[in-house]
């Protein structure tokens, strides 16, 4: 799956991650159903990793779309949003860069572009020195 997310309740955080080729498309599905996961919360942080996409969607209108619906949604939580991405490629940081640039302090919307995993895991307050090792360490935890 091009972008899929996980929500840990116990960082406070939403784990997002894209492969591939990065859709507008495959964004709005991933957002729409976190909106409606019953563990989604307001003020919960996300990480966004984009270390996996190898090109995005150059419809840059629909970009900014993307981010109107998104900003709309979080928003309406009336609490800020912290949103660290994880960007390590020339593409990825691209990504990134439009992504966060999309974003204003009217929306609520806090957003970092992080080089190295560490650096991201670092920027969110967590101790994890990689997004596996965090993932693993949750795993761990619900069995």
């Amino acid at each position: 799956m091009p972008a899929e997310f996980h929500i840990l309740p116990e960082h406070n955080l939403v784990y997002v991650q894209y492969s591939g080729l990065m859709l507008v498309e495959d964004s709005l599905k991933a957002f729409g159903a976190y909106a409606r996961h019953p563990d989604a919360r307001p003020g919960q942080r996300h990480l966004i990793d984009l270390s996996r996409i190898t090109d995005m969607e150059r419809d840059f209108a629909r970009v900014m779309q993307l981010q109107a619906t998104k900003g709309a949604d979080l928003a309406m939580r009336e609490t800020e949003t912290l949103m660290v991405y994880f960007a390590n490629t020339p593409v990825s940081f691209k990504a990134a860069a439009l992504a966060k640039n999309g974003w204003s302090a009217s929306q609520g919307v806090i957003a970092i572009v992080q080089e190295t995993e560490e650096a991201a895991l670092s920027a969110l307050g967590l101790a994890a020195t990689s997004i596996e090792a965090m993932l693993s360490a949750v795993l761990r935890q619900t069995r």
